[in-house]
């Protein structure tokens, strides 16, 4: 009698969650619960791979798969979000272990309203392996006890089901789309991609279009050859761990950076002023760039040497400023729009007797300032950068 009434305590604490998080924003919700669907064992990404050999090898070394643990600046800023005092965690999980069975506790509602102090109650389905793969197969493919795909066709030996919402934005959204500022605790979530790309000039096309290119090959080992999806979720490129580098640096031939760079010039220059310009230019992104986390930003570097002496100099940031404290501002966002183009002046001063100039470009993507990196200790374990443009050439000086 008394392990039933436990047992129904328990049942009531989960559905008080349950309702809970259906009164909040999407993206602060947990997937919902699902029975393992027929011909399967569990929900684990391993399992999934025994038949989906190619699609599970890309999805391991692929951000999603890398959005736990393996994330130390993430990791990082959650362990600040959690004190004695206040607790805004549970408004961060949701995007990096998504699934309701990866969470070992719920919030099953809010002290005093406060968004700070969740009413916690254990997860009675908790997976702790689940949880280690982060943003994993069952995210986009199972619900309701069937496996999701877009063909709704294929002879598998578990349940399935058509799901034309994997073709779309919406399944990338429910994560990348999460702008909000909750003025209460001075916090603010700065995920604006989905809009930014519906406000674009792609907004007709997908996020998988760029970040799931399309091959054709067998879903699944022996099976035949049909038109499927990348799933290395390919973006900035920058590796969240110095382990992962030459993997992640592997996928460069399947995504561009997304911004170009290059010098507007003359075929010579002359003794005296000259107004040369870097132009750069989003040509590959169909949103902001840079998009995402706010930390983000590009850093376009140029120089002009008469031998040993810097004529021309020039260094420009692209990305966005926020006033953290003590309350939440945007001071400046200079990102490049779709397809948008900017010149970028570099006056130079060429000084006498001078026959040549040597001219430096260099392009950087950088995840995190330096200052950040080290004010939450990271210096070591995450790379800030990667330069994704080093050039140096020659132009001769005229009379």
């Amino acid at each position: 009698m008394w392990l039933s009434l436990l047992m129904c305590a328990k049942a009531a604490d989960v559905q008080d969650a349950r309702d809970f998080y259906a009164s909040q924003p999407e993206y602060l919700q947990p997937l919902p619960p699902t029975t393992v669907p027929e011909g399967l064992q569990d929900l684990r990404a391993s399992t999934c791979g025994g038949c989906h050999t190619e699609i599970y090898a890309e999805w391991q070394i692929s951000t999603h798969a890398r959005a736990w643990l393996d994330d130390a600046q993430f990791q990082a800023e959650l362990h600040k979000s959690v004190t004695a005092e206040s607790d805004v965690g549970w408004m961060c999980v949701n995007c990096h272990t998504p699934n309701e069975a990866q969470l070992p506790r719920l919030v099953a509602g809010l002290r005093e309203g406060r968004l700070d102090q969740p009413i916690y109650v254990d997860n009675p389905d908790f997976d702790p392996a689940l949880q280690l793969e982060a943003v994993t197969c069952a995210t986009c493919h199972v619900r309701d006890g069937a496996v999701l795909g877009p063909y709704g066709d294929t002879a598998a030996p578990h349940a399935t089901r058509k799901l034309d919402e994997l073709r779309t934005t919406e399944t990338c959204t429910v994560c990348h789309q999460a702008n909000a500022t909750f003025e209460s605790i001075n916090l603010a979530c700065r995920f604006d991609t989905g809009a930014e790309h519906a406000a674009g000039p792609h907004a007709e096309s997908t996020c998988q279009s760029c970040h799931m290119p399309e091959i054709e090959r067998p879903l699944v080992d022996g099976g035949e050859v049909r038109s499927t999806r990348r799933h290395w979720f390919g973006g900035s490129l920058i590796p969240k761990h110095p382990d992962h580098a030459d993997e992640v640096a592997a996928l460069a031939e399947h995504y561009p950076h997304g911004l170009s760079a290059s010098w507007t010039l003359p075929d010579a220059l002359v003794v005296g002023e000259n107004a040369l310009a870097v132009s750069v230019r989003n040509d590959a992104a169909g949103h902001k760039l840079p998009t995402g986390d706010p930390e983000r930003y590009v850093l376009v570097k140029a120089e002009v040497r008469a031998a040993e002496q810097v004529i021309g100099q020039l260094e420009h940031r692209i990305g966005t400023v926020y006033q953290w404290y003590p309350r939440v501002e945007l001071v400046s966002d200079n990102r490049l729009l779709p397809a948008e183009e900017r010149a970028l002046p570099v006056p130079v001063t060429v000084p006498p007797g001078t026959s040549e100039v040597t001219l430096t470009l260099v392009v950087e993507k950088w995840r995190i300032s330096p200052e950040n990196l080290a004010y939450h200790q990271l210096e070591e374990t995450v790379p800030s950068h990667i330069v994704v443009l080093d050039e140096t050439r020659t132009l001769p000086v005229g009379p």
